[in-house]
């Protein structure tokens, strides 16, 4: 499980230098020409930093809670793709690559992977503080991922071409029933994920306490214990960009929004655990045993 983590926080580290210059480039619409594999990397990159994290932080159950929320992600956009239903009618380009049976991108289930975890973990940061019934946080992360695909669906289709609308609508030519489907497939996702990993706290308290017990800097902690929750936040800011910079509005508003949304819900977190403070000294029986 160790290795699982620092291969996670590694990957995550490569992310992290690599993300203002992709931002830049996509808003400034200088991606070079040999670069049009670079987006499918990075979407399989995320992918596998929250599998990473997953596995070191739950073991099993996350290795299990992964594989579920990919099958349940690379289902859907098969029927969605072969027969319309639910998302609408639309078709992926060859510009993501490789496709399982050529029809889903395996950068698109990643990309799944990262929203419905990340999403998860933002909606059950605090449900105690805000004593958030499950229903209601099952609800929040739904709504996570339709807020996302809100953002996505612009820079995917209009920017980077990597699918095709063959169904039209009012926001942006998708579809509502688009916009739909993203929000039940999401609930779905959380609901499985709820179900696996059971305690929503466990692998950001444990991570914490691990760190407590070794000499990690409290940075690295905190990025190491909200890993999915980033990644989430980092792409809601790049579409947030890069929709504002390209002329779309309305999408790049609805990245402004989240962020203002969740900065505000993590203000009263941050006060209470800045991450400046010194590491409390923790019990020797609570210090990790092992891997």
């Amino acid at each position: 499980m160790r290795l699982f983590r620092m291969l996670s926080l590694v990957l995550f580290a490569i992310y992290l230098a690599l993300f203002p210059g992709v931002t830049i480039v996509v808003a400034l619409d200088r991606v070079p020409a040999w670069g049009g594999w670079m987006g499918g990397a990075l979407l399989i990159g995320q992918g596998a930093i929250v599998l990473g994290w997953l596995l070191g932080n739950y073991g099993r159950r996350g290795a299990l809670a992964a594989l579920l929320v990919f099958l349940l992600a690379w289902g859907v956009e098969h029927v969605g793709v072969t027969t319309g239903f639910p998302f609408g009618r639309y078709s992926y380009t060859e510009i993501l690559q490789p496709q399982f049976f050529g029809v889903v991108p395996l950068a698109i289930a990643c990309a799944w992977l990262m929203v419905a975890i990340g999403a998860w973990q933002i909606a059950t940061a605090n449900v105690q503080a805000f004593k958030r019934s499950n229903v209601q946080t099952l609800v929040a992360v739904a709504t996570l991922v339709l807020l996302l695909d809100l953002q996505i669906e612009t820079v995917a289709t209009r920017i980077n071409s990597y699918w095709v609308w063959l169904s039209s609508g009012a926001y942006y030519g998708v579809p509502a029933a688009n916009f739909v489907a993203w929000w039940l497939v999401g609930l779905g996702m959380a609901l499985v994920v709820a179900r696996v990993l059971d305690d929503p706290a466990r692998g950001a308290r444990d991570i914490r306490r691990r760190a407590a017990a070794s000499s990690r800097p409290a940075l690295e902690t905190l990025l190491g214990a909200h890993m999915p929750a980033c990644l989430y936040v980092l792409s809601t800011l790049m579409f947030a960009v890069v929709n504002l910079a390209r002329g779309y509005t309305v999408a790049g508003l609805v990245g402004v929004a989240v962020l203002l949304a969740l900065a505000l819900a993590a203000m009263p977190h941050m006060r209470a655990q800045p991450i400046w403070r010194a590491r409390p000294h923790i019990h020797a029986d609570e210090q990790e045993t092992g891997a």
